[in-house]
């Protein structure tokens, strides 16, 4: 009897290719799924490979879905085959997904419904933008004196505003100060344009062509010279507007509350501009702190050493010198920051920084710390936290335009 019982095998037990090739499939499918849902709940230490995977599983609306649709299929297999094993493995996955996928969204539409701003679910996931724009590209605003053309992109208001001169908005892109080029994100310069402001999506320079000055110096010479053209442009000089994601909000903040500022002159002959506004999408207020504090150290500090030329401890006066809120004071320009709560590169410190900063200077200013969305979360055009960023900088614009 006992060796009838040892020739069968266990119920649990993978018999046959389908079976085994099932169970090898939920055992991967486990481990490779709670690595991501560990950097999905501790965001940090980007650029690893799975930790970028969980950013962009909080980015993404479709991806964590697609994840999901495969181990369903999976587990309707593994059923149906009858393996065990892969099955029990499979179930738990499923049901963890599902959270995964559902939870951000109930955060997020709780978060618009409190702030009276209405979303589309069918647009998070169906949406698509297509850029139809018509646009000028590569307009050279600057030329440095090593003969390096620094260019502009110009996206004009649209047509129907009836307004005879229209404001304007100098895009200042992200990449964390050492990559990134213009037009890193056409969603935002269409969508601006079709409001009414007309766009100047700029280039700077960046390591290893440039020093620790040059990148706001840059931005400075960008925004000087939309105001020198703004009746070839027909924009309003008085109402330049200054926008940035990531690294590039973080030097629109610092050309604008430092214009006029001796430590930090633009790199060409061109006025002084009074900003009249200033969107800070997820850029960092205090250099020092980001570089101590960030939840991605070996990213963001190799990056800033690139950038300023060394540590805080090197270079502590460089360090304040490029943080914006070293020159917040009463006439700072009117700012709106948005930033999510699980964003990966910068922590929420920075922006509740910059709001006490602000606050203390009795600067016009919101803040928005969105629920459970990551660092560049603004990347797909008809997502639900790009959906609330948009209405929340529409009304901030209309106000102080």
């Amino acid at each position: 009897m006992k060796q009838e019982q040892q020739k069968h095998p266990t119920p649990w037990r993978p018999r046959g290719f389908i079976q085994w090739l099932l169970t090898i499939i939920a055992v991967i499918a486990f481990f490779f799924i709670s690595i991501m849902t560990y950097y999905i709940w501790n965001p940090g230490g980007f650029p690893n490979i799975m930790s970028a995977l969980g950013a962009g599983a909080l980015i993404i609306p479709t991806l964590l879905l697609s994840i999901t649709v495969v181990i369903i299929i999976l587990l309707v297999l593994a059923v149906w085959r009858k393996a065990l094993i892969a099955r029990t493995i499979l179930i738990p996955l499923v049901l963890l997904l599902s959270f995964l996928t559902v939870e951000p969204i109930i955060e997020m539409l709780h978060y618009a419904k409190n702030e009276s701003v209405s979303v589309s679910l069918r647009s998070h996931f169906f949406g698509k933008t297509e850029i139809t724009s018509k646009f000028t590209q590569d307009v050279v605003y600057m030329t440095t004196s090593d003969g390096v053309e620094l260019k502009l992109d110009v996206w004009p208001a649209n047509e129907d505003s009836k307004k005879p001169l229209h404001p304007a908005i100098v895009q200042v892109h992200g990449g964390g100060w050492v990559e990134g080029d213009k037009n890193r994100a056409p969603h935002w310069n269409q969508w601006l344009s079709e409001l009414g402001y007309t766009v100047f999506d700029i280039q700077y320079r960046m390591p290893p062509h440039a020093g620790w000055k040059d990148e706001v110096a840059d931005v400075k010479s960008a925004i000087g010279w939309v105001a020198e053209h703004a009746d070839a442009y027909k924009i309003d000089p008085e109402k330049i507007n200054v926008m940035g994601r990531s690294a590039g909000g973080n030097l629109a903040m610092l050309a604008a509350y430092s214009m006029g500022d001796t430590q930090l002159p633009p790199s060409s002959n061109v006025p002084s501009v009074t900003i009249n506004s200033v969107i800070n999408v997820y850029g960092p207020s205090d250099m020092e702190k980001v570089y101590k504090n960030s939840p991605s150290p070996d990213y963001v500090q190799d990056v800033m050493k690139k950038y300023i030329g060394g540590t805080p401890s090197q270079f502590p006066d460089r360090y304040k010198i490029l943080s914006p809120i070293s020159y917040i004071q009463s006439k700072t320009p009117p700012t709106i920051t948005l930033l999510g709560t699980s964003d990966r590169i910068f922590l929420e410190e920075q922006a509740e920084i910059l709001d006490r900063k602000l606050k203390e200077n009795n600067v016009p200013h919101e803040l928005y710390l969105i629920p459970r969305v990551d660092h560049a979360f603004d990347a797909v055009s008809n997502s639900l936290s790009t959906q609330f960023t948009y209405e929340k900088v529409k009304a901030f614009l209309q106000k102080h335009n």
